[in-house]
């Protein structure tokens, strides 16, 4: 029903101290972040609509309609309703490779900026999240990061943790 959104800034804040405590995390699922931040939310309501239309067209060959219920009229009832009951899995972007300076977690190799010996390569370094299904960006990331972090290793760039097996043995 809508495919993407300008929205690319949710949230991840820590719960506690604790870190045994689940992060709270806001996918910002219905908010453009501007001024009508509706606008996601209203386009799948009016996606919903549309699909009653053709179920509506298609007569008996659509038994009836189970969700969100034909009960649910409203706009505040369809919006409602997917509030509470659409969602996503594919979050991205929680650790952008990005500059410092703009708000960036992680380098182009993938180093966490101040955190010498540490790399992170998974959808959270990608600063958009690309499409539907970012899998192959996901499998891109990965052989980039493999592909850096030996080619670090060979040049004798790599910063390992300190008091580590791999700190002190040579690689190989």
């Amino acid at each position: 029903l809508k495919a993407y959104t300008a929205n690319t800034a949710g949230t991840v804040r820590l719960r506690s101290p604790n870190i045994s405590d689940a992060p709270i995390v806001d996918f910002r699922y219905f908010d453009e972040g501007s001024p009508g931040w509706e606008a996601d939310l209203d386009a799948v309501v009016a996606g919903v609509r549309f699909v009653r239309k053709i179920g509506d067209a298609m007569g008996d060959l659509v038994a009836e309609e189970e969700e969100p219920g034909r009960h649910r009229l409203s706009d505040a009832a369809l919006r409602d309703y997917v509030r509470d009951n659409a969602w996503g899995h594919h979050a991205c972007g929680t650790c952008a490779m990005l500059p410092r300076d703009r708000e960036g977690v992680v380098d182009s190799r993938f180093r966490v900026h101040g955190v010498p010996g540490l790399r992170i390569a998974d959808a959270s370094v990608l600063p958009r999240i690309p499409g539907y299904f970012p899998v192959a960006a996901v499998y891109m990331i990965a052989e980039k990061a493999a592909d850096t972090i030996l080619e670090d290793l060979r040049l004798g760039t790599a910063r390992p943790r300190r008091n580590t097996p791999e700190a002190v043995a040579p690689p190989g």
